[in-house]
């Protein structure tokens, strides 16, 4: 047994090593970018917000944090993907098998759902340093507490479906 756990710790540790070096190397472009393109830093705002460049150490926190971010909403987003098209697969699978039994998949769903929620809350977070004015950090407020709130939400239903949802 604890061999299995062994190569599992590697399996992570490779995982764990593979996207620091990502983030490292994302950072160092990022940084060059940001120091030699003046208005690099308007890429990463919406439409109708004024950019107004600051110093160069000032443009390279703000473009590493936007793009951390970033980063971290497309993971969470790739986590609702993987786990709605794995929950879909068991889904099928399970009703292929037997189609009047009921298929449980949906404490799966939740495990996956908050999973992405709290990566979209660390980058919330993360933007709450590059915020330039009241309404986007009022507005950032907001989507917070609601992240926050569904994510009570799913942790309670995943507990009231019973401990096998804790097993994934």
């Amino acid at each position: 047994m604890t061999e299995c756990t062994l190569s599992r710790e590697r399996e992570n540790d490779r995982l764990t090593v593979i996207i620091l070096l990502m983030l490292v190397v994302v950072s160092v472009i990022g940084t060059y970018l940001s120091l030699t393109i003046p208005t690099f830093g308007a890429l990463f705002l919406p439409g109708d917000v004024v950019y107004t460049p600051g110093g160069a150490i000032y443009e390279v926190i703000y473009v590493l944090l936007t793009i951390a971010a970033d980063i971290l909403y497309l993971l969470g987003g790739a986590v609702i993907a993987f786990g709605a098209s794995l929950v879909a697969y068991r889904f099928l699978q399970c009703k292929l098998k037997s189609p009047y039994k009921p298929s449980c998949v949906t404490r799966y769903l939740s495990g996956y759902l908050t999973l992405s929620l709290e990566l979209f809350i660390g980058a919330e977070i993360i933007k709450t340093v590059v915020v330039r004015t009241t309404d986007e950090f009022l507005l950032l407020i907001l989507v917070i507490f609601s992240r926050g709130l569904f994510s009570l939400i799913l942790y309670l239903e995943r507990r009231w479906h019973g401990s096998e949802a804790e097993t994934e």
